[in-house]
């Protein structure tokens, strides 16, 4: 309410509150109203106007005190004024554009860097995928390849079986037998067939080279333990075991009386020694080997056999050597690998190998799961320290 009408109203409040009363002497006509009235009911609108008169008069001085409030505010600038309102709003305004367009900017920026390496691996898969084709195209030459080979060593093997009965022939037709001499220079059947059942049993060489990579930290660490020694390998077959040896530059020896193993060693460039590989043992120093190696050896040989092997290796190994025979347990489920094997004698139990090696005075002994890559299963490994 302005102040002018508050004053107004004051004004005439205070003009009739009392209801003009009392009345003039010469008004005749309002004494003879009066008369006829209720006095209490006169008496109270004198009381309302009068409260109605404070009631205004509050008012007056709170908005009075409002106003000096808000004069106060104003001049120490702690009131907002709705044109400060109104800047505040629009700069707010602005910063939230500002930061939307920001925002937007990076988003785009990222959303292009995302389609730019999209496309990026969208050509690396274009040209992995020629790659791929290029690796299968290779892939299957290689196969051919191997077929060829394979067919070619199927008619090889057809042909030295023809030439193998052309030789019984000749020795039949024959007055008397060929001289020593002459046999002796020609090695028998069974020199190759073990190379064949080496193929057969443990398969690629690269495959069994690379299980056989998995005993060299056995060996490393008993060189660092002192044993320094050249590894001696009881049956080297195909040589897979003598190449990782001999690929970590480590001493080694070996003995077979196989002529056409070892002739098969030497084109590989492993020295094998000529002879058999228990004598060879025996008649090396004591103490002077930092491991003996026994890949399908065990179950070749008779237990009494095993145990003098065991024995030997004990005698040569120096102070913590290392003594690894890899055999078949020949049981179970796993069983093929010893029945596949034509040379294979009798199955070595665990328990009974780690007999032997304690009663030879080793230290300790590990078993362990053999060449998880090798073509046969269910054959484990008797590792045990000198």
């Amino acid at each position: 309410m302005p102040d002018t009408r508050i004053a107004q109203a004051l004004a005439r409040l205070t003009r009739h509150q009392e209801l003009h009363l009392p009345l003039r002497r010469t008004d005749l006509l309002g004494r003879l109203v009066m008369r006829f009235l209720w006095r209490r009911q006169v008496k109270w609108q004198i009381e309302t106007n009068l409260a109605v008169r404070e009631a205004l008069e509050g008012l007056a001085e709170t908005d009075r005190s409002f106003r000096s409030e808000l004069d106060r505010l104003t001049e120490r600038g702690d009131l907002v004024t709705t044109d400060q309102l109104r800047h505040e709003v629009a700069t707010l305004h602005q910063q939230d554009q500002n930061i939307m367009a920001g925002l937007n900017q990076r988003l785009y920026s990222s959303v292009g860097r995302v389609q730019s390496q999209l496309g990026d691996l969208q050509l690396r898969l274009a040209e992995s995928a020629e790659r791929n084709d290029g690796v299968e195209q290779r892939l299957k030459a290689l196969e051919q390849q191997v077929e060829a080979l394979t067919e070619a060593a199927r008619h090889d093997r057809v042909r030295n079986a023809r030439f193998e009965l052309f030789l019984d022939e000749v020795r039949a037709a024959l007055p008397k037998p060929p001289a020593p001499e002459v046999t002796d220079r020609v090695p028998g059947r069974e020199s190759f067939l073990e190379l064949a059942v080496a193929e057969l049993l443990d398969g690629p060489v690269d495959r069994v080279r690379a299980a056989r990579r998995e005993y060299l930290p056995v060996l490393t660490s008993a060189g660092d333990a002192g044993a320094t020694g050249p590894v001696f390998d009881m049956a080297p077959a195909r040589g897979e075991w003598l190449m990782v040896v001999r690929d970590a530059e480590l001493p080694y020896r070996a003995a077979s009386d196989n002529r056409a193993l070892r002739d098969h060693l030497e084109r590989l460039g492993l020295a094998v020694e000529e002879g058999d590989a228990l004598d060879a043992l025996a008649n090396t120093a004591p103490r002077t080997l930092g491991a003996v190696t026994a890949f399908r050896y065990a179950e070749r040989v008779q237990p009494t056999v095993l145990a003098r092997f065991v024995e030997l290796a004990a005698t040569a190994l120096q102070p913590g050597g290392v003594l690894i025979v890899e055999t078949s347990a020949g049981d179970g489920e796993d069983a093929s690998d010893f029945h596949l094997d034509p040379f294979a004698v009798r199955p070595v139990h665990a328990d009974f190998l780690r007999f032997l090696v304690e009663a030879a005075g080793f230290a300790r002994s590990e078993l362990r799961k053999a060449d998880p890559m090798s073509a046969q299963t269910g054959r484990y490994t008797m590792i045990a320290w000198r």
